[in-house]
């Protein structure tokens, strides 16, 4: 009898141990920060140029929390930068804040359903320059914090073929469009009613993701995104980001990025004097510091 109940308290022990074991819960932590500085003097030189000093800094955080089948991971990127060229105030050159959150549960050795959102907007205000009749340099606001500002909620299925590449397809999407600067709200901006400060859009999105190890200290990203309306269906949003990291040592490192929007709703002065929408472009370099925050699991 009594080894009956030894035995019998192994087992539970055991059966314990193994529940404890498939439910525990994993944490890992990723950070950095960057910082990145240009300069040109130039004095009685020749082959003409003018001065100019850039700055920048990359800030990033990813923490997964992972349990049993499901994950769950919070994410945040900001990016902020600025170059004075001659006699030119100085211009901001990069300004970017986005936060994911994403929840993932595996039903299949490839595929699980999840929940996505997603916001992003910028930290200060952005202009366009010219010149008037008098030569004077003119200022004209095209976009603020929170104008624009964007947040999408996704809930749909997902598709992991390898550890480098997924797809993720939500046929329920909400999309919000955020102008909370009255001026720009006033005019219509970013696809708002005139004097209306926000937008809603529902419909569906596809997501493709690729992560790759391209070589020891180098490093491929790029996240391609498509949305569109069922109000509006056939009009595709399209976001295609992509990140290319080149660790040259523990402290320095260097970083190409590119951005490619079209948004039809974001209507845009390509030289005319008549807003159209356009396919946005924009590529960023950077060399510098990199700081590691923190990478760690617990």
């Amino acid at each position: 009898m009594k080894k009956l109940i030894l035995l019998s308290l192994l087992l539970l022990s055991f059966q314990l141990v193994h529940a404890q074991e498939a439910d525990s819960v994993v944490v890992t932590r990723e950070g950095s920060w960057g910082v990145n500085f240009a300069n040109v003097g130039l004095s009685n030189w020749a082959a003409g140029g003018e001065n100019s000093i850039a700055l920048g800094t990359v800030f990033n955080t990813k923490i997964t929390r992972t349990k049993g089948k499901s994950q769950w991971v919070n994410q945040i990127d900001f990016a902020l930068g600025g170059a004075k060229v001659g006699e030119q105030s100085f211009r901001k050159t990069d300004d970017a804040i986005i936060l994911i959150s994403q929840f993932s549960n595996e039903i299949g050795p490839k595929t699980g359903w999840g929940f996505t959102g997603i916001f992003r907007t910028q930290l200060l205000e952005g202009q366009t320059f010219d010149v008037d009749g008098m030569g004077n340099e003119v200022a004209t606001k095209i976009s603020n914090f929170m104008a624009p500002g964007y947040l999408t909620l996704n809930v749909g299925v997902d598709y992991k073929p390898s550890d480098v590449f997924q797809v993720s397809f939500s046929p329920a999407t909400g999309k919000f469009t955020f102008v909370s600067d009255d001026d720009l709200a006033a005019v219509g901006a970013f696809g708002v009613d005139p004097g209306s400060n926000s937008r809603a859009e529902f419909g569906s999105n596809l997501l493709a993701t690729l992560d790759l190890p391209v070589m020891e200290n180098i490093s491929f990203k790029s996240t391609l995104n498509f949305f569109t309306g069922y109000g509006t269906f056939g009009e595709i949003d399209t976001n295609w980001e992509t990140l290319l990291v080149m660790k040259v040592n523990e402290w320095f490192n260097a970083t190409f990025g590119t951005q490619l929007i079209y948004d039809k709703d974001i209507l845009i002065d390509t030289g005319d004097g008549v807003p159209t929408d356009a396919v946005q472009f924009k590529h960023v370099l950077n060399f510098g510091l990199n700081f590691k925050l923190f990478d760690s699991g617990s």
